[in-house]
C-alpha cells in the first residue's frame, strides 16, 4: 500500500507541473497581443482614406480637416463598420463647413451652451 501512496502523492505533483507549464504557456501567448495593443495606442489618431487627422466625436463621429478645390473645410461625419470587411466608412450623415461657417460656429457655442 505503501507504493500506491507514493503515486497517489506523485500525482497532485504532475498535476501542478502539467498546470504551471499550461500557465507559462498562456502567458506567453497574451505577450504579444499586450504589446500589439501598446503599439495601437502610440500610433496616434485615425486617419481617412485620403491622410487626414480625424478628431473623435463619440459614437462612430469624427470632425477633419480637408482641402476640397483648393479650399480649407471642417467636415463632421458619421462613420459605419461595413459589415463585409468590417472597416470603418464614412456615411452619407455629415456635414462640411467652410472656415468661415466653422468660425461662425465657434462664436454661436457660448449662445447653445446656454441653451443645454
Amino acid at each position: 500500500m505503501s507504493s500506491s501512496s507514493s503515486s497517489e502523492d506523485e500525482l497532485p505533483k504532475k498535476v501542478k507541473e502539467q498546470e504551471k507549464k499550461n500557465k507559462r504557456k498562456s502567458e506567453a501567448v497574451d505577450e504579444p497581443e499586450q504589446k500589439k495593443a501598446k503599439k495601437e495606442k502610440t500610433t496616434g489618431r485615425l486617419k481617412d482614406s485620403d491622410g487626414n487627422e480625424m478628431f473623435e466625436i463619440g459614437n462612430l463621429r469624427y470632425a477633419t480637416v480637408s482641402k476640397f478645390k483648393g479650399k480649407e473645410y471642417v467636415n463632421i461625419r458619421e462613420y459605419y463598420i461595413d459589415k463585409e470587411t468590417q472597416k470603418m466608412q464614412p456615411s452619407r450623415k455629415g456635414i462640411s463647413l467652410s472656415k468661415a461657417q466653422w468660425a461662425n460656429l465657434k462664436d454661436l457655442i457660448p449662445e447653445i451652451d446656454k441653451k443645454l
